[in-house]
């Protein structure tokens, strides 16, 4: 359909993942996808002892913005690797989104793993095609059924290699991806023995603690028992400062708490009394009593007046002053009957 796009899991960072990866096929042709979404590579390499093993890249979700993982399949001993076969290197360690590249990375591992042998990106010619066969027993990405012992060509083959008297050797058997655990070897543990760790979570626990003893989990365990150890003491000094404010808050609560409580009660009393008294019809007559004399006395002002009683200015302000009187009395009364007629209309459904 034309427009439509194909849905990608890795959003915005799609293409330039993919070119990344291109990058890395064209400078390392034996590089091959172990699956279909193409975010993990297996490279076989060849040792300066003549050794293989094979390196894995390993691509996050969010790759270029995550660095990617480099690890040996096959252990090596070298300074770069991990005992959990990881590498660390200049490039991997500094990865930088924007500025690092994926083959730049991987040739400095392989130049790292090869001794210089493959510094300028190519793997080394001694095989035929220019590549290395994959370790003995390592399944090839992209065949089907039990790997054979050989090298990889780009089109691997599924039948046996035929022995020195002609007749086809049997296949050899998958022996699956090399681990990098750091757990013992348990198939030469006796019956005994590992009835002893599945039963007894001492004896368990006691073996993989000396099997993981200088590792990077090892040392990662360490620090989290260091750090909950500095936490425990820490909550443990604010003990003292808990049961202070403790004991100020029982001495509140038996004394002021009282004297408090016994204040308000009587505030809240007074008021009810007062609400009672003055509360509905009662405030609204006070009211409308203070309206007639503020009226009457004003009436009597301007009487006075007529009759030669006072003086203009003294009359004008006498009863300026009574006027406003009555009009602020007499607002307040309109409020009242307002509030009470909305009060008795909420009261009545409710009472009905």
């Amino acid at each position: 359909m034309a427009g439509y796009q194909m849905y990608s899991p890795y959003g915005p960072l799609a293409s330039e993942r993919m070119q990344q990866i291109d990058e890395l096929i064209r400078q390392f042709p034996g590089c091959r996808a172990v699956n279909p979404d193409r975010s993990v590579f297996d490279l076989p390499l060849e040792l300066k002892d003549k050794k293989t093993t094979a390196l894995r890249i390993t691509l996050p979700p969010h790759f270029p913005q995550e660095r990617p993982g480099l690890s040996v399949l096959i252990p090596v001993a070298h300074p770069a690797v991990d005992p959990t076969g990881r590498l660390h290197t200049n490039l991997l360690n500094n990865w930088v989104y924007g500025g690092s590249r994926l083959s730049s990375a991987v040739a400095e591992a392989v130049a790292a793993l090869t001794d210089g042998a493959a510094a300028n990106g190519r793997l080394s010619d001694s095989s035929p095609g220019g590549t290395v066969p994959f370790p003995s027993g390592y399944p090839v990405p992209g065949t089907a059924g039990p790997p054979t012992a050989g090298r990889f060509t780009g089109s691997p083959s599924s039948s046996a290699r035929p022995s020195a008297t002609g007749n086809p050797s049997p296949p050899r058997q998958p022996a699956g991806p090399a681990t990098t655990s750091t757990l013992p070897d348990f198939s030469r543990f006796s019956a005994a023995q590992l009835e002893e760790l599945i039963t007894d979570q001492t004896a368990f626990k006691a073996v993989l603690r000396e099997a993981t003893k200088g590792s990077p989990m090892a040392a990662t365990l360490e620090d989290i028992r260091v750090k909950n150890r500095q936490l425990a003491e820490s909550n443990l000094s604010k003990q003292n400062a808990i049961n202070e404010a403790r004991n100020q808050l029982a001495v509140v609560r038996s004394s002021e708490y009282t004297l408090i409580k016994s204040r308000f009660d009587e505030l809240y009393e007074r008021q009810t009394k007062v609400v009672s008294t003055l509360g509905g019809v009662v405030w609204r007559e006070k009211l409308e009593e203070a309206v007639s004399a503020a009226d009457s006395a004003s009436a009597a002002v301007a009487n006075d007046f007529m009759a030669g009683g006072m003086s203009l200015d003294d009359f004008v302000k006498q009863h300026v002053e009574l006027r406003t009187q009555h009009h602020v009395l007499d607002l307040k009364r309109q409020a009242a009957e307002q509030l009470l007629a909305d009060s008795t209309a909420t009261a009545v459904p409710m009472l009905s």
